[in-house]
């Protein structure tokens, strides 16, 4: 069954309408919590989109560092932080090479969620 509008796209009208018919109601001293409510809005809207996909290019990666575990995205990130504490990845070279690279690809995954025009800049 195919229910329109998906919670995307209700997040997409609403912010839509705050944009364009409520913001320009309010008194300047409001102006600033409307904006941002709007992008947290659209924040919201692209987690909703793009956030799975972000997560499972995340686990992937942690499963592809050196000593990962098998577990969910969660306890994989616990432990990819206490391999950090240890000095795990402190030595420069190819683990020190491909941690960098999984952190890299894992924040511009984040980013183009949370602050995509960060990414174009």
């Amino acid at each position: 069954m195919n229910i329109r509008p998906d919670a995307s796209e209700l997040l997409a009208i609403a912010r839509q309408t705050l944009l364009d018919e409520l913001l320009p109601q309010l008194p300047g001293s409001l102006r600033y919590q409307a904006l941002m409510v709007a992008n947290a809005m659209a924040i919201a809207g692209r987690e909703y989109s793009d956030g799975e996909a972000a997560d499972a290019a995340e686990s992937q990666l942690l499963a592809a560092l050196p000593d990962a575990v098998e577990a969910s995205l969660a306890d994989a990130r616990q432990a990819l932080c206490r391999a950090i504490r240890q000095g795990r990845f402190d030595e420069p070279g190819n683990d020190q090479d491909q941690l960098f690279a999984a952190l890299s690809a894992i924040t511009r995954a984040r980013l183009s969620i949370s602050n995509p025009k960060g990414l174009a800049e």
